[in-house]
């Protein structure tokens, strides 16, 4: 039986950049950045209207890694459930509690809120530390801080800071 020793290619060679990109372990995954990168200008009487963005990427610019996480984070904080279409249990009501005394039971129960809502739709990050404060200057305002840590191979720790009022 006969072996053949020799192969043929086809096609140009592989670039050099062309092969570190391939063999890279952590891939930039772009979304779009929140809120709309561009500033609302109000006139009165008439409703605000977005300021055009001449920054690259317009209105919808790019973001990634923590940043995205964070933007994203922020929306799920501010979502009222049942505000998105097609996902109704998507977001946090963190609403309903400016108005409730921040007590044990009250913390209890939003740090639960939170932490099970992170499980479920985020459950790429692990929480290191979370606080919950009211405001002392301004009333039936909370603040929420979280600390988190990626899941991910990177281990990236980042802090992410959201205003409910």
């Amino acid at each position: 039986m006969a072996i053949t020793t020799t192969h043929n290619e086809y096609g140009a060679p592989v670039s050099v950049l062309v092969k570190r990109a391939s063999a890279s372990k952590y891939k930039k995954k772009p979304g779009l950045a929140y809120p709309l990168a561009g500033t609302f200008k109000t006139v009165t009487g008439q409703p605000p209207i977005l300021k055009n963005n001449k920054g690259p990427g317009g209105y919808f610019s790019k973001s990634y890694g923590t940043t995205l996480i964070r933007n994203n984070l922020r929306q799920l904080f501010l979502c009222q459930k049942g505000e998105r279409v097609m996902l109704p249990s998507y977001g946090m009501s963190l609403r309903r509690y400016l108005f409730e005394p921040l007590d044990e039971t009250t913390y209890f129960l939003i740090r639960n809120d939170i932490l099970q809502t992170l499980k479920k739709y985020f459950s790429i990050v692990n929480v290191i530390t979370l606080g919950i404060f009211a405001d002392e200057f301004i009333d039936h305002h909370l603040i929420v801080r979280l600390t988190l840590q990626l899941a991910d191979e990177s281990l990236d720790i980042f802090d992410v800071e959201v205003n409910i009022t």
